[in-house]
């Protein structure tokens, strides 16, 4: 048995992960408790025979996994509310691959300041998706979302810096990519066509090799 904010392990009962549990409850007999476990895909699991301080210990890791989970959402979250938008990768067309908006919108001209720290993490997330390089454009006197993002983009893309062009980055593109569903991209290697990764360019965005910074999905954007 083992029980942690991770996991959820009790053979031969159950071993899956928190984050698969979609919810739990108790059936009492004296002094012993079977515990239900419900999963995301609304399989129900029962496990017998658990004495108190053994569902204490697995109702008291849900939970701290619970207080993880939704603080890890709300950092990853750079604007709630009235601050949600989605911003286009191709000057011709928007998309919602990050969740936040290039659009200049009139109606938001008033709004107060984006906060400097969530600035500097959408500005970080252009330059290192190189959307920094797409030719928005600010609107004078306006203060809406896209008017701030975009200023402060230009103000730190405005000091020239020289940067030396690395022999690997000359190289032809090594991938292929191909487009197999709405926001899904195939993305194959050219030199072993066996290796291969699926890129979703939703929200969030995700690939099938496992990291959310790869050069799968930049190559799936660069598209």
């Amino acid at each position: 048995m083992k029980i942690t904010s991770a996991i959820l392990s009790i053979p031969p009962y159950i071993s899956t992960t928190w984050k698969d549990v979609s919810s739990l409850h108790v059936k009492a007999d004296k002094d012993l408790f079977t515990l239900v476990v419900i999963l995301h895909t609304h399989v129900q699991i029962e496990v017998p025979s658990l004495s108190k301080a053994t569902i204490d210990a697995i109702f008291e890791a849900h939970a701290s996994f619970a207080e993880s989970d939704s603080q890890s959402a709300k950092e990853s979250s750079f604007i709630e509310g009235p601050l949600s938008f989605t911003l286009p990768l191709k000057a011709d067309g928007p998309i919602d691959s990050f969740g936040f908006a290039m659009q200049h919108n009139l109606e938001q001209a008033n709004l107060p300041p984006i906060p400097p720290d969530v600035l500097k993490k959408i500005t970080e997330i252009t330059r290192a998706f190189h959307l920094d390089e797409i030719p928005f454009e600010a609107q004078e006197n306006c203060n809406c979302l896209h008017c701030q993002i975009v200023r402060a983009i230009s103000s730190q893309a405005s000091a020239p810096t020289e940067e030396v062009v690395q022999d690997a980055e000359l190289k032809f593109c090594d991938w292929d990519i191909e487009q197999t569903k709405e926001k899904v991209y195939r993305v194959t290697s050219r030199l072993d066509p066996s290796e291969y990764y699926d890129v979703y360019l939703g929200t969030p965005v995700s690939c099938t090799c496992g990291s959310n910074t790869c050069e799968h999905i930049r190559n799936a954007l660069l598209h």
